[in-house]
């Protein structure tokens, strides 16, 4: 830590905080309050989404509701989106907003306000979402499966596994292959564009993950029950601890700069900025 000599640093009590952990300098950060079960955040066009479980994760009651903040995490909109059943991953592309709304997957046009939602019969628990090559693919940790829709909002199975408890899912853009965690065991699984599975990694130490998020050439995933934040090297044989919060974390974001993680059970959202 030689850079610090001769430096004065000034501490704000609760604001900021310098952090050294495993590389990552964490230079300061807050935390927003008032979310009901934040599953999800994304970012897209200097604006921040959350989405909010609502009562229960397995409801039907239409409690759950997606947040709209600034890119600072101011709330711009408590209840963006409302009337979902118990929203939980949720991805932005081209001024559409993907929601994995428990046994359906919602479209919302940031542009018109329009809302499209599409079932997917027999589904149980639909978990994390993403866009990649004009699909749409959705995890259902409870039914051990990844479902695809096409460009015409038709349905298939994906992906299957029995025990595979597939929860956050990426696109892995530099291959083209999806990275997906398993909810009930510490292990990223890497899957073609095809649906056949190419690796399993298993993380010793932990639980069971919950988010995956890809930036550059390393992995992130949140392991769900200690709220560790994990990196890992592209080929998944090294891994570094990012950051612990001691309380579940599940579908956070990271960039170049900044770690956002909804802390699903203290209703709140967290933001570290780092170098």
């Amino acid at each position: 830590m030689s850079f610090l000599r001769g430096r004065k640093i000034l501490l704000f009590v609760a604001v900021i905080v310098l952090i050294f952990i495993s590389g990552f300098k964490f230079l300061n950060y807050k935390y927003i309050i008032g979310f009901q079960h934040p599953e999800s955040v994304c970012m897209y066009k200097n604006y921040m989404f959350v989405s909010n479980i609502g009562s229960s994760a397995a409801s039907q009651n239409r409690d759950g509701f997606i947040t709209k903040l600034d890119e600072y995490g101011n709330i711009l909109e408590y209840k963006y989106i409302y009337g979902l059943k118990s929203p939980k991953g949720i991805f932005a592309y081209d001024n559409m907003l993907y929601i994995a709304d428990l046994d359906r997957v919602c479209e919302f046009n940031l542009e018109t306000q329009k809302q499209l939602c599409i079932n997917i019969k027999g589904s149980k628990f639909l978990n994390d979402i993403v866009y990649a090559n004009g699909s749409i693919y959705v995890t259902d940790t409870m039914n051990d499966a990844v479902y695809k829709i096409d460009k015409n909002n038709k349905v298939e199975l994906f992906f299957s596994k029995k025990g595979l408890s597939p929860n956050g899912i990426a696109f892995l853009k530099k291959t083209g292959n999806f990275a997906v965690v398993s909810f009930d065991k510490p292990s990223v699984n890497i899957i073609s564009p095809n649906g056949i599975l190419l690796k399993s990694s298993f993380i010793k130490g932990y639980n069971g993950f919950d988010g995956v998020c890809v930036l550059n050439d390393s992995v992130f995933v949140s392991d769900y029950k200690t709220g560790a934040v994990l990196s890992l090297d592209f080929y998944l044989k090294k891994h570094q601890l990012i950051k612990r919060f001691n309380t579940p974390v599940a579908d956070f974001f990271i960039d170049k700069n900044k770690l956002i993680a909804p802390l699903i059970d203290a209703d709140k959202l967290y933001i570290g900025y780092f170098k």
